[in-house]
């Protein structure tokens, strides 16, 4: 990566090991970068135990981080929220006026965010949507349906393609609750693989989609292909009123599109 295209961060800071964070838009009011999955973008309850990327950009503006004086990024704003187990773009204003300008936007539903999923299903339909009100759950860390105490939300789905036993599917939303995708997507009949709040999908496994398959003998146990919750916000668009600006768009992380390349080549083997 040239070194305008990222953000790093040394070890200790996200984790054991230095992490680099692909830098997707970068202009005077706000910057985007690709975020993985396991890692927070803001403190909540629900996000104890994973890093926080807020934070951690905080700190390093306050240390004079020159990488970042390079960029122009002296204040970090975030604009909304994307939860700790989903992975992609996320945007930071860079002033409190511009978050002010931007959180605005996002409330009035003229963001567009665009994700992709892997699941198991049985459904025939081709097209789905979920209108149903979310809310905290009391009790648990996770999103309830509520149409006392729930707030409005609407997700559209779309099937994309089949990965044998498995498919791909784009949702489509205006709308930034937390676990909103995933709680929707399981009222659809969408599993998606990896989760386990929602709905049990184990992990896809060598073993699962290539015949003849061995372990290595050093090894234990078998790891899965993709060890995160295969949900990807691939774009985030923008619809604001007398201000023209282009889509932001994060490529799905390496090891997630290794996965569907597994899947594909397997020509819808499994094991079990």
């Amino acid at each position: 990566m040239a070194a305008d295209n990222f953000i790093s961060f040394p070890e200790g800071y996200l984790g054991p090991r230095p992490l680099k964070f692909s830098l997707l838009a970068n202009n005077e009011e706000f910057f985007a970068v690709n975020k993985p999955a396991g890692i927070s973008c803001f403190q909540h309850e629900w996000t104890l135990g994973h890093p926080d990327l807020s934070m951690a950009l905080k700190r390093e503006i306050i240390s004079g981080k020159p990488q970042l004086s390079r960029l122009g990024i002296e204040g970090v704003y975030r604009v909304f929220n994307l939860d700790a187990e989903v992975s992609g773009a996320l945007v930071y204003a860079k002033s409190a006026a511009a978050e002010a300008k931007y959180r605005n936007s996002c409330g009035s539903r003229q963001f567009v965010f665009r994700y992709h999923l892997l699941v198991r299903t049985e459904v025939e339909e081709r097209e789905l949507y979920c209108d149903l009100p979310l809310a905290q759950h009391f009790q648990e860390q996770r999103a309830m349906v509520s149409h006392k105490t729930g707030k409005k939300c609407e997700t559209r789905f779309r099937f994309l393609r089949p990965f044998g036993q498995y498919q791909l599917w784009e949702a489509e939303t205006r709308d930034t609750r937390m676990h909103q995708v995933r709680l929707h997507a399981a009222e659809c009949g969408l599993e998606i693989v990896g989760e386990d709040l929602y709905s049990k999908v184990e992990r896809v496994y060598l073993s699962q989609i290539k015949k003849g398959y061995r372990r290595d003998k050093k090894e234990r146990f078998e790891k899965p292909l993709y060890d995160k919750l295969c949900l990807h916000l691939l774009e985030v668009g923008f619809e604001v009123p007398e201000v023209e600006l282009p889509s932001i768009a994060a490529p799905i992380p390496n090891r997630f599109a290794s996965l569907l390349k597994r899947l594909d080549d397997s020509k819808g083997y499994s094991s079990r």
